[in-house]
């Protein structure tokens, strides 16, 4: 299939939401959106059109999912197509994990019949050096070691060279191990975890943390889908 073919699959599936900026919270948002009205809306036409009634323009729109600001704490990914459905489902599937809460955005809500829509914690737009303020690596490095351990748990050789001393900095960071283990136990796709905007700042009572805000793209969803 190819490396190419697949971070070309990630870009278009990357669309979706990028986070915040500080300025954009600032903005008015819609106030009639009531979550148990949209509910009760049987069919996705339906969800969709008041969604985009009452919630406005999207931030962001991608080829399977858009996603709305609910208000200043919970945005709402809706899915477009059995594509963002199976994303939603895949990120549906880590909700509640307590194990990972501090490297995934919090799902408060989510559709259990049809997997059509996610409630989701906001998050603001990351930075590189927030990762070097707050995880203590560069992130210009997490993708070849990403790449790394994930070919090394497949038993594949590796593409892509790292430092021996970064490799050291990576192995001994337990937020870079925390990730490493959700990779594997979700079968998500290096690539896709690697790209800046897959995460988002989010502002907890511990203080700020750094956290994947778009997860849904695994192995099973890209072979499903994309391939």
């Amino acid at each position: 299939m190819g490396r190419i073919k697949l971070y070309d699959v990630i870009r278009e599936s990357r669309d979706v939401l990028e986070g915040f900026n500080e300025e954009e919270l600032s903005e008015d948002y819609p106030v009639n959106f009531d979550i148990f009205e949209f509910k009760n809306i049987r069919s996705y036409a339906g969800k969709l059109k008041y969604a985009r009634e009452y919630l406005g323009k999207p931030l962001g729109r991608g080829s399977s999912r858009e996603v709305y600001r609910v208000d200043d704490t919970k945005v709402l990914k809706l899915a477009k197509n059995k594509r963002g459905i199976a994303q939603n489902k895949a990120e549906i599937n880590w909700y509640g994990e307590t194990y990972y809460e501090g490297i995934l955005a919090k799902v408060f809500d989510y559709d259990r019949d049809n997997n059509y829509w996610v409630e989701m914690e906001i998050a603001y737009r990351v930075k590189s050096n927030d990762f070097k303020r707050l995880w203590g690596i560069n992130f210009e490095d997490l993708f070849e070691y990403l790449n790394l351990r994930y070919l090394e748990n497949r038993g594949k050789r590796r593409m892509y060279h790292v430092d021996p001393e970064v490799k050291e900095q990576m192995d001994n960071n337990d937020n870079v191990g925390l990730l490493v283990s959700f990779m594997y136990d979700s079968d998500s796709l290096d690539g896709d975890l690697s790209k800046l905007n897959s995460w988002g700042l989010v502002h907890r009572p511990e203080g700020d943390e750094i956290v994947l805000i778009d997860f849904g793209l695994t192995n099973n969803v890209y072979q499903s889908y994309y391939a």
